[in-house]
């Protein structure tokens, strides 16, 4: 018998630790974190890191595991996530997979495996030369031209992300596993209505920004954070980039992480579609949790 791992995933704002934490105290379940940003030691309230109050006891893996000069690929990720599931079952517990970097979450339950993937920096100057001179659409059909199945998972305005894959499929040592997967991932897409969705987004901005997401940026610029770190690319950190250069004022920094936060929910919610989840109303919260665990049982 296979081992069952719950994931638990969805758009921005949508409530995903709350609704994991509420349901790991239920089964006896640890959280392990997939997401983009809650790796980086210091990017607390600009990625929604869930805090020690909000974890109520229940374990979390995965958060604060990076500095903010490192970089992290999708494949280190599988990696990582694999280690802590079987130590997770180990520990006669249930592995709880959360978060919204969708991208992560396919690879996973895909298995795609990355075997001897190393970073080669000659090949990915070239490729970042080529995207500045022809411009990232020239680039994505490059990349479609190569592997098409990949290149429908990446967004074609993602250069970082294209780039990695041309770098993984340039010695053909990126491959589809056809064997089936070590675990049994049940797969869950929480969900709500669109309006609410995005009010949701805009006040959870909001609070970001009285919580101090300013200052956090500022302190993230003292311990070193420029442009090129990966972590600088997130929502709630690129743009204060724009507002201490003069491009933008304040207002329009806040409006800005709200739009792209809303912009990101809809790519997010495209491409959860392919990893066919069951899809769980949101709200309300206690009946959020209930259904998850009528499919746990069912299944």
């Amino acid at each position: 018998m296979r081992n069952d791992v719950i994931v638990i995933t969805g758009p921005t704002a949508v409530g995903k630790s709350e609704i994991a934490v509420t349901l790991a105290k239920q089964i006896n379940g640890e959280i392990i974190s997939a997401d983009s940003m809650q790796i980086y030691k210091g990017l607390n309230i600009g990625s929604g890191k869930v805090t020690e109050k909000e974890m109520s006891g229940v374990k979390h893996y995965l958060l604060d595991i990076l500095d903010i000069n490192q970089s992290y690929s999708v494949a280190e990720f599988c990696q990582d996530c694999k280690t802590v599931i079987n130590q997770i079952i180990k520990n006669k517990k249930i592995p709880i997979i959360v978060g919204g970097t969708g991208l992560y979450i396919k690879a996973l339950v895909n298995d795609y495996d990355y075997h001897n993937v190393i970073k080669d920096d000659k090949l990915r100057q070239e490729l970042e030369n080529f995207s500045n001179t022809y411009g990232v659409e020239k680039l994505y059909e490059r990349l479609k031209n190569v592997d098409p199945l990949m290149a429908q998972k990446i967004s074609r305005n993602d250069k970082k992300r294209i780039i990695r894959a041309l770098e993984i499929l340039s010695g053909n040592e990126m491959k589809r596993v056809s064997v089936k997967s070590d675990f049994n991932y049940k797969i869950f897409a929480l969900n709500t209505d669109r309006d609410k969705l995005y009010e949701r987004i805009n006040l959870r901005v909001d609070k970001m920004i009285s919580d101090g997401l300013f200052d956090e940026f500022l302190q993230l610029l003292r311990n070193g954070l420029n442009k090129d770190c990966q972590c600088a690319k997130g929502i709630g950190y690129s743009e204060f980039f724009n507002f201490i250069d003069g491009n933008w004022t304040y207002n329009q920094t806040i409006d800005k992480i709200k739009q792209h936060s809303r912009n990101y929910a809809k790519r997010q919610l495209t491409l959860l579609r392919g990893v066919n989840p069951i899809w769980i109303e949101a709200f309300p919260r206690e009946k959020a949790v209930n259904d998850i665990l009528k499919e746990v049982k069912n299944g």
